[in-house]
């Protein structure tokens, strides 16, 4: 990144993405970019009309030509400007060279909302959003209303065909929108046919709910929307709106749906969910998304620690980021815990030297990315439905990836004339449901009953022992154990009672070792005849 300080303000240019701007130097003054200019249109010279982009639409949306340096290229090109507004007034330019397509921004912080949102007409119930400013100006021309852009396209970094994690912080203009966005009935998603853009219509339906979402398929060999209108004129465009296809109807799917994710499985191996950070536990089980994974053990095992270490591990692998509902540790309590796994240090005296102020500041900067936590008010009943509302909030806002709740007997259960496991049952069948739909992993804490001892020893609870139902073996995903056994308190076990998968998982246990100065979990290196020796399920 480059900075340069001038009197009045200081520009900034990162030569990775392109982005700049400036700040200003007069703390009385917000910077702004540059009047918006009109494009000077020569019908036969100017590029966008040469892409077939009518001049009504050129006036409407306020794209004008200039000339801006680009860093990529180290030098000035005539460039297209397509401006960015918040309440009518311009905060940020996206340009784009004709000569070799680059872009640069201009504006403090960059493009943070739809392109096109001012022009929505609320009484318009329909919004199509599609993924470059060009697209949004074709199908404008086109005569569709409700018209928007992503504001920065592709993303760079896919994972198994999906957004990476680490891309979700570019996803904040879907928040910025998220009144309007919820106010619309249906969202046509017309991204562009390559790999990037289905796995960009994949993140923006998973944001803004997939039960609204249409999508388009640009047929006949076109990459995008101005490309069709190019090769084949305005009829194509229109026939590829107004053909989408809605998302598909859950529970009611054909094969072609699923080739691609079958294909990464067998490609893949037998395990398909992220590594759990422990190579010993990845034998047991992987994290997938879209699944419920339900964790118990008698009091004092270590069970919410454990959920801790993996919520650790994917964020610092994987960058997933995480809603907590952890109602028996609020939410300073539990950020300390998770400083401490982060660090590998304890953050009070004590035998083992504690974290510096500087690594405690350093490590408190991932949790603030990667966590979020929902706290339980005064005379406040939390139920399934208002954990689930403020995730899908959480989604839409932060982008996270897992939900953790911990334990289930502080939610308050929807009985209406229901038995406790008719309830419990009701409430895990919502859990997993929106597991599903929202491609999320939910981890779930639930206590066993009271268990009698045999032979003066505690038994190992699995899923049938869980307090209340038979229901939470039955309609978990992936069910885990975490037991210390009193002979060997600081070589915590881990069972796998339940896998419905056998690309995720299998059964199976294994030991670990924890770490009692920063609560980490590790392997301790045991042999297949180690594990194999541990007691059967």
């Amino acid at each position: 990144m480059s900075v340069t300080v001038y009197h009045d303000r200081t520009v900034y240019q990162c030569h990775h993405c392109d982005l700049n701007g400036a700040y200003s130097n007069r703390f009385e003054e917000e910077y702004k970019p540059v009047a918006i200019k009109k494009l000077n249109v020569k019908k036969e010279e100017s590029y966008l009309t040469g892409r077939k982009i009518s001049q009504s639409s050129i006036d409407k949306y306020q794209v004008f030509n200039t000339k801006k340096f680009f860093p990529s290229g180290q030098k000035e090109m005539q460039a297209i400007g397509f401006p960015y507004h918040n309440e009518g007034e311009v905060y940020a330019v996206k340009y784009r060279s004709i000569e070799d397509k680059s872009f640069v921004q201009e504006g403090v912080g960059g493009a943070t909302t739809f392109f096109g949102i001012e022009y929505i007409n609320p009484d318009n119930k329909t919004m199509i959003i599609c993924e470059g400013e060009m697209d949004a100006l074709t199908l404008d021309t086109c005569g569709f209303e409700n018209v928007v852009s992503v504001p920065n396209g592709a993303l760079n970094k896919l994972k198994q065909g999906s957004i990476d994690p680490s891309e979700d912080r570019k996803f904040q203009y879907v928040w910025n929108s998220i009144d309007i966005l919820n106010d619309m009935d249906k969202i046509v998603i017309a991204t562009d046919a390559d790999e990037q853009g289905r796995a960009l219509r994949e993140e923006l339906s998973r944001r803004v709910g997939k039960a609204k979402v249409w999508m388009v398929d640009w047929d006949q060999g076109c990459k995008d929307a101005n490309d069709a209108l190019i090769k084949h004129g305005k009829e194509l465009v229109r026939t590829s709106i107004e053909e989408s296809k809605p998302y598909p109807i859950e529970g009611l799917y054909t094969v072609d749906e699923f080739e691609k994710q079958v294909l990464d499985i067998y490609q893949g191996g037998t395990l398909a969910g992220e590594s759990t950070g422990i190579a010993s536990v990845d034998k047991l089980f992987t994290v997938a998304q879209g699944m419920l994974t339900v964790v118990t053990g008698i009091p004092s095992s270590g069970k919410s620690e454990f959920v801790d270490q993996l919520m650790m591990n994917l964020a610092e692998q994987s960058s997933w980021k995480f809603a907590v509902a952890s109602f028996e540790n609020d939410p300073p309590n539990h950020i300390i815990k998770l400083l401490e796994k982060r660090l590998r240090k304890p953050l009070l005296d004590g035998p083992t030297t504690k974290a510096t102020e500087l690594e405690v500041k350093e490590a408190m900067k991932f949790v603030k990315e990667h966590f979020v936590f929902m706290d339980q008010q005064d005379g406040e009943e939390s139920t399934v439905e208002s954990i689930l509302e403020r995730c899908r909030v959480a989604i839409q806002r932060l982008g996270i990836r897992s939900l953790v709740v911990d334990p289930y007997n502080y939610l308050e259960l929807d009985r209406k004339g229901r038995t406790e496991t008719e309830a419990i049952s009701g409430m895990l069948t919502k859990m997993r449901l929106f597991a599903k739909s929202n491609d999320i992993h939910i981890f779930f804490v639930a206590h066993p009953a009271k268990m009698m001892r045999e032979n003066g020893k505690t038994p190992i609870p699995k899923g049938m022992e869980i307090s209340g139902s038979a229901s939470w073996f039955a309609k978990c995903d992936v069910g885990l154990t975490v037991h210390r056994s009193e002979a060997n308190p600081d070589t915590p076990e881990i069972h796998c009672w339940k896998s419905r998968f056998k690309y995720i998982g299998k059964i199976g246990s294994t030991k670990l070792t924890y770490n009692k100065a920063c609560g980490v979990y590790e392997d301790i290196g045991i042999t297949d005849d180690d594990l194999s020796a541990l007691d059967g399920l």
